[in-house]
């Protein structure tokens, strides 16, 4: 008859215990599923009996929460103004400037043009306006004083 050979591991048994093995596994997890089970349990007794306080707490700790969070914020925010504030003031200082210089390169060209196109410029209407003010008293002048006006000159043809 074969005698079994005694390095060799018996089958039967390597089965056996494999399902030993499986089902301690099988009972631990059913254990631990129990347990977890029961904890919920507990756990949803005791928020029943203790939920209002429960409530109030977690409303007093959000309040907490949200001050300190905004104290952090608004000390966040007040940080980051005091770093851009310089910044800022440089930008806008720079931006004003060159907005003067386009001002003025503007301001130049266009004098320019107006002067190609022979338009008056600001000191020939106020020299325009000064003789029309001196015309306009002499004419009251010589009315208040009885004088007939000046004859004026009628204005010259244009040449074809």
């Amino acid at each position: 008859m074969n005698d079994p050979d005694p390095s060799k591991p018996d089958p039967y048994k390597t089965a056996k215990d494999a399902a030993t093995s499986g089902q301690r596994f099988s009972r631990g997890v059913m254990d631990s599923a129990q347990q977890i089970w029961l904890a919920g349990l507990g756990a949803l007794a005791r928020t029943q009996q203790e939920g209002g306080k429960f409530f109030d707490a977690l409303v007093e700790e959000g309040v907490r929460i949200q001050e300190k969070t905004h104290a952090y914020t608004q000390e966040q925010m007040k940080q980051a103004r005091d770093q851009t504030t310089p910044w800022v003031e440089t930008a806008r200082k720079r931006t004003t400037a060159a907005m003067g210089k386009l001002e003025q390169a503007f301001d130049e060209r266009i004098a320019r043009a107006a002067k190609r196109m022979n338009m008056p410029d600001h000191s020939d209407i106020q020299e325009l306006s000064a003789r029309i003010d001196a015309l306009a008293q002499e004419l009251r002048a010589n009315r208040t004083a009885g004088a007939k006006p000046r004859a004026t000159r009628k204005p010259a043809k244009p040449k074809d």
